[in-house]
């Protein structure tokens, strides 16, 4: 079993698939085989497509003018994680190590409501954005200007 660097196996693995289904077994096989390379050549471009679109996305994120709102979003996810890490993880170790009784505290039903909602619609709006979509919402959940 070898590794497929290059992506292209799967490729031609689907067009050989594909061909398999769709003509029947007693076609004439060099019509056949034109038929695949053929859908090769049309899913190839269309993974060229997609990676061209991602790649630009990229680009534009990095040549984006204003710096914090790149990290804005990843700031409010990467807070959320260290409120949570600091009541769950950090405060009992140190109750734990100095032996005293361990407060009352959690983070507010409001916390998990606010942070899972950002979390939640920046993962989609973002997976989205990268898989080529547009439109007002992506570009208000992504903090583009129209």
């Amino acid at each position: 079993m070898g590794l497929d660097f290059t992506g292209l196996g799967s490729v031609f693995d689907f067009a050989k698939e594909a061909m398999n289904k769709i003509w029947p077994p007693d076609a004439d096989p060099n019509a056949k085989m034109l038929a695949q390379l053929e859908l090769q050549k049309m899913v190839e471009a269309r993974e060229n497509l997609v990676i061209d679109a991602q790649k630009s996305i990229i680009v534009s994120e990095m040549n984006q003018g204003d710096s914090y709102t790149k990290r804005a979003r990843p700031t409010i996810v990467y807070s959320g994680l260290a409120f949570i890490f600091a009541v769950h993880v950090a405060f009992p170790i140190i109750v734990f190590f100095t032996g005293k009784p361990m407060p009352e505290i959690s983070l507010p039903a409001e916390f998990w409501w606010a942070w899972t909602g950002v979390c939640g619609i920046w993962v989609v709006g973002r997976s989205m954005e990268k898989k080529g979509s547009t439109g007002k919402v992506i570009d208000t959940i992504m903090g583009k200007k129209s």
